[in-house]
């Protein structure tokens, strides 16, 4: 496969094939100087990326984060711990975020009608006015 195809199969831009080559895959050179990837490697990787056991993130070393993510280690290391609490710090935050937004919202929506049922209000008695003035006229 070329790097065009394996961008493709992974659905990411060429750069990042071009990041991942020598670490998660490893291309063979023809005599023209054009790399070819491994189809076997190109759906394992896929397949890794998908269970979450690889990363393609390039401000992380994939490396480290697709071997660390292999270890049958039964404890979990303590960057793990770390980053499963900040993890759940942040889902907590956009969770009250989110609530807050929804209340917000809820609330923009009744201000919205207390307007609406106003303005109707002084609708009808504005036309009960012109039709008052109208009629003193004729």
């Amino acid at each position: 496969m070329t790097r065009k195809q394996v961008a493709q199969r992974l659905g990411k831009s060429i750069a990042t094939v071009r990041r991942i080559e020598g670490v998660l895959l490893h291309p063979r050179q023809d005599a023209r100087g054009i790399r070819h990837f491994d189809p076997k490697a190109v759906e394992a990787l896929v397949k890794d990326v998908a269970e979450g056991t690889a990363s393609l993130i390039p401000d992380l070393p994939s490396r480290w984060v697709s071997d660390h993510a292999r270890r049958d280690d039964a404890n979990e290391c303590e960057r793990c711990v770390v980053l499963s609490a900040g993890i759940e710090q942040l889902r907590t935050e956009l969770d009250e975020q989110r609530r807050e937004h929804r209340l917000a919202i809820e609330r923009l929506h009744a201000e919205r009608e207390r307007e609406a049922t106003t303005y109707e209000a002084e609708a009808k008695e504005l036309v009960a006015q012109v039709e008052e003035l109208l009629a003193t006229i004729d």
